[in-house]
């Protein structure tokens, strides 16, 4: 047992304290639960996913745009060669053998302007697709977005919570504390300093809620022994054992 000594009700308020202090643990492990959001970190690795999307997407739809430039360039570059040629065909000057080179150059012109236009329309065909395909990337980056702003502002909201909880948890046990004891209050610090939290516990019948064991008859016996001042710990964890 201890030299420590303090009445019953003074004994008592350590289960009041002991309660706030499992309150502010929990507080805490649910801040730093949030700090660690899987759900937040998991909805940030989409939005990183999507953003890379749109990146490649977009450099694709460069390289398709130039592309598409390039095909209707020629195209134009093509056509106007076809009509100065046919210009000069139908003028009619020239001799005989110079108007033949002319048709056949214009022959050569149509048939080199169909494919140039059908690569055009391809071309911009591509661009098209290309556009479409950027626009739906951002758009799944934008919804994603949205998703990481949402969660951020309800982890932060609900951490607001928590730590204004906290305060009035704390603010609680200053004045539970304040009417304890100092030697006992240390002896029931120190005691939850050694046993991850639990520094106190009522007397159940031959257990005590701290450690769940029961306790021999001879330990039992000298506990309930003890005059009423006496404070008793538990000789499995060295708890503060309060029997009222």
């Amino acid at each position: 047992m201890t030299a420590v000594t303090a009445t019953p009700a003074e004994q008592s308020r350590l289960l009041e304290l002991q309660q706030l202090d499992l309150q502010i643990a929990r507080a805490r492990r649910t801040l730093a639960g949030l700090r660690a959001d899987p759900e937040l970190a998991r909805l940030r690795e989409a939005l990183a996913g999507a953003e890379a999307v749109v990146a490649e997407r977009e450099a694709a739809e460069a390289e398709v745009d130039a592309a598409a430039a390039h095909a209707s360039e020629k195209a134009t570059t093509t056509r106007a060669r076809r009509d100065r040629t046919r210009a000069r065909l139908e003028s009619g000057e020239g001799s005989s053998k110079e108007l033949v080179g002319l048709q056949h150059e214009l022959a050569t012109l149509e048939s080199l302007l169909s494919e140039h236009d059908d690569a055009a329309l391809a071309a911009m065909e591509a661009a098209d697709a290309a556009d479409a395909a950027v626009a739906e990337a951002r758009a799944a980056a934008d919804a994603a977005r949205r998703a990481v702003a949402e969660r951020t502002a309800a982890v932060r909201a609900k951490g607001a919570r928590v730590t204004q909880e906290g305060r009035e948890l704390a603010g609680r046990r200053t004045g539970v504390a304040g009417r304890v004891p100092a030697a006992l209050l240390a002896l029931y610090d120190a005691a939850r300093e050694r046993n991850g939290g639990v520094g106190a516990a009522r007397l159940e019948g031959r257990r005590t809620s701290a450690s769940g064991t029961e306790l021999s008859p001879a330990d039992l016996d000298a506990i309930t022994r003890l005059p009423p001042d006496a404070v008793a710990q538990d000789p499995e964890t060295g708890v503060v054992v309060v029997r009222a």
